[in-house]
């Protein structure tokens, strides 16, 4: 995570331009309509309340050899689809840093607890594993 990520944090909790501004040193203002959580660079990926499906993104730094090609190892939570892109993540001398989308899809058709797996990507040798937390909310509209 850089300091992208929580100045994204702190325009979601609600600070205000003024008080992120003074603790940057400089003015900032928050984008209109506010940042999702779900996009907050965290090392994990939990979403509360799906209601269907949504797509989130995560960037990730290469610490290993040049020109490293990671593969995904998915084990998702029970009744949620992981679909990633790109496939794969390509890293190389001028490349360090690869953002990557996870489309999220619920095939319940009812509330659930939260369902626990994870999104990992492995270039044979070194593994990186990022847990996955999902619960479904389905919407119901009473008359």
């Amino acid at each position: 995570m850089g300091l992208d990520d929580y100045v994204h944090y702190l325009c979601y909790a609600d600070y205000d331009d003024e008080s992120i501004s003074k603790l940057l040193g400089k003015p900032h203002n928050c984008s209109s309509p506010k940042p999702s959580m779900l996009d907050f660079n965290m090392p994990s990926i939990t979403i509360p309340s799906l209601t269907g499906e949504v797509t989130l993104t995560r960037t990730v730094t290469n610490v290993g050899p040049v020109d490293s090609v990671y593969r995904p190892v998915v084990e998702p939570p029970l009744g949620i689809e992981l679909e990633r892109n790109p496939k794969t993540l390509v890293f190389g001398s001028n490349i360090t840093k690869v953002t990557f989308g996870v489309r999220v899809r619920t095939s319940h058709r009812v509330n659930s607890d939260y369902y626990f797996g994870s999104l990992g990507w492995t270039d044979g040798v070194h593994n990186i594993t990022i847990p996955v937390s999902v619960r479904t909310k389905i919407l119901r509209n009473y008359v």
